[in-house]
């Protein structure tokens, strides 16, 4: 049983809660077959399935592929946690569910979430704005058993962190926290941290083991930004609360796109590639390459 009370008084002390077992196993195993196909495959051209960033898989559309996932984000005691915890309501701005490869030429930076992303046309890239007075939670669950790369936070830096004006990465700080970092590892599937997004934090280094899955929602109070675009299942429509349509910020246009936006090249898979080499004729292709020369 999850006591919102005590809670508030961990996120409030530490800069974090363990909410383990807020989520059913049978809601976590219902999950896991609903994304199972899309994580089969890239989204490509009409495709729908996965986003390749580096090492890391995005599903697509996140939020389509079932209520169940709508229901997880959209839980009543855990929005009760955060508007408790924020004071006002929230919205969910910032929504993922992902893949993570092991790799040793990616290791993610220690960074806070207190900011605003704005997708910039003009550069085809995300601009960051870090705002000091922004709070609101984040929650990581993880859908398979993690041993390695799990989450790591800086125990208590949500007091401090937001003096540092404007800044959003804090490696060089390192030296300074490294004996208050608390590693989720050879953790259970169904794991489920909550976090003041002001807190310093990352994923661990991760050069070995099984893929990492995730699922990963910032939640902000209602002034800031709308934030990322969500699209919904017609399907899911009839049922949706009046808390959960809040939540979901309808009638809210989006302040920003979806995270990430991968390279075209790797929306390409191995039977893509292949199609493309026994469709095109080699001397269009070799034209094609020269141009771009």
């Amino acid at each position: 049983m999850i006591d919102i009370n005590d809670s508030i008084k961990k996120i409030t002390k530490d800069g974090f809660v363990d909410l383990t077992g807020l989520i059913a196993s049978d809601t976590i195993g219902k999950l896991s077959k609903l994304i199972s196909r899309p994580f089969s495959v890239t989204h490509n051209n009409g495709r729908r399935g996965y986003i390749k960033m580096g090492n890391q898989h995005f599903l697509a559309n996140t939020l389509s592929w079932g209520k169940e996932i709508i229901d997880i984000y959209t839980n009543p005691k855990l929005i009760n946690l955060c508007e408790q915890y924020t004071g006002e309501p929230v919205h969910l701005s910032n929504f993922r569910i992902y893949k993570t490869l092991p790799s040793k030429d990616f290791n993610m930076g220690w960074h806070v979430d207190n900011k605003i992303d704005k997708f910039n046309y003009d550069t085809n890239s995300f601009d960051v704005e870090v705002v000091s007075a922004d709070k609101g939670l984040i929650i990581i669950m993880y859908l398979v058993d993690v041993e390695e790369g799990g989450v790591q936070l800086v125990k208590g830096s949500h007091k401090w962190s937001r003096e540092h004006t404007g800044i959003e990465s804090f490696d060089d700080f390192e030296p300074d926290f490294i004996d208050n970092i608390v590693t989720f590892n050879h953790k259970p599937k169904g794991t489920l941290i909550a976090y003041d997004y002001a807190t310093i934090h990352r994923a661990a280094p991760y050069i070995h083991g099984n893929v990492r899955m995730s699922l990963f929602g910032q939640y902000s109070p209602s002034w800031m930004p709308t934030g990322e675009p969500i699209l919904l299942h017609s399907r899911d429509l009839a049922n949706l609360s009046e808390k959960q349509k809040q939540v979901l910020s309808f009638g809210h246009a989006s302040s920003t796109e979806n995270w990430p936006i991968g390279p075209a090249c790797d929306a390409l898979d191995d039977n893509d590639v292949d199609q493309i080499l026994s469709k095109v004729p080699k001397i269009k292709l070799l034209k094609n390459l020269l141009k771009r020369r």
